[in-house]
């Protein structure tokens, strides 16, 4: 018989923590139907406003663009500068010659300075 009832109180604490597990879930539930109705508003106003990470995205892909940009201006800036020497080339290969001319006209002088002493 005191079996019996220590296994009576045993079920009742079973079955009373078991409902108060379901009752407090389904209160938790109730506040938390009404939160996700003032969510939703809220999501619904976010989705008119682009996200963090597709800002984060857009943001990336202009600062991408823009070194694009700056690389093809880079570019376009040496091919101007490499075209802009090729035309000047030959002047500059003349100065070059006239350059060698002197060289060897000093290295002559020297010489004869020195054959002279």
């Amino acid at each position: 018989m005191e079996h019996l009832s220590a296994m009576k109180t045993g079920i009742l604490i079973i079955m009373l923590t078991i409902g108060l597990g379901i009752e407090f879930p389904v209160r938790a539930g109730t506040n938390q139907i009404s939160q996700n109705s003032q969510y939703t508003g809220q999501q619904r106003r976010q989705l008119n406003q682009p996200s963090t990470s597709q800002q984060l995205w857009q943001r990336f892909r202009q600062q991408q663009d823009q070194f694009r940009l700056q690389q093809q201006q880079r570019l376009e800036q040496f091919r101007l500068q490499d075209q802009l020497r090729q035309q000047q080339s030959v002047p500059f290969g003349m100065e070059q010659l006239r350059q060698q001319q002197r060289q060897e006209m000093d290295t002559l002088r020297l010489q004869q300075q020195l054959q002279s002493n």
